[in-house]
């Protein structure tokens, strides 16, 4: 008799952007802006983030830039956010790249989407 398979878990993805979402609809967790993200990653505690999807222009004045911080300092004390790839897709491609480069510095994988 065959055995049932337990159904594989969803990556768990997270957006970071003020107006887009994904074109093919996948699942993700979504934040519009900075303090939602950090609120977002706070409650997400250590659970394995599969893919962190980070834009850097937000709403009004806002940015990623206290996410980012956060995130850095997080590594910097051994105690990095659980996350297995860094998708950076911002526009500002000055910004991006230094982005990018926080993170990769921080020890974290990024791709840069842009």
């Amino acid at each position: 008799m065959p055995t049932a398979r337990s159904p594989e878990p969803t990556p768990l993805t997270v957006l970071v952007d003020d107006v887009r979402g994904f074109r093919d609809e996948r699942p993700a967790l979504i934040a519009r802006s900075s303090q939602e993200a950090l609120e977002l990653l706070e409650g997400l505690g250590n659970r394995r983030i599969d893919h962190l999807w980070l834009d850097h222009d937000l709403v009004g004045n806002d940015t990623i830039r206290p996410v980012i911080d956060r995130m850095v300092q997080m590594a910097n004390t051994g105690s990095p956010l659980n996350v297995g790839q860094i998708h950076v897709h911002s526009s500002n491609v000055t910004a991006g790249l230094r982005m990018g480069i926080d993170l990769g510095e921080a020890g974290y994988i990024v791709t840069r989407s842009y």
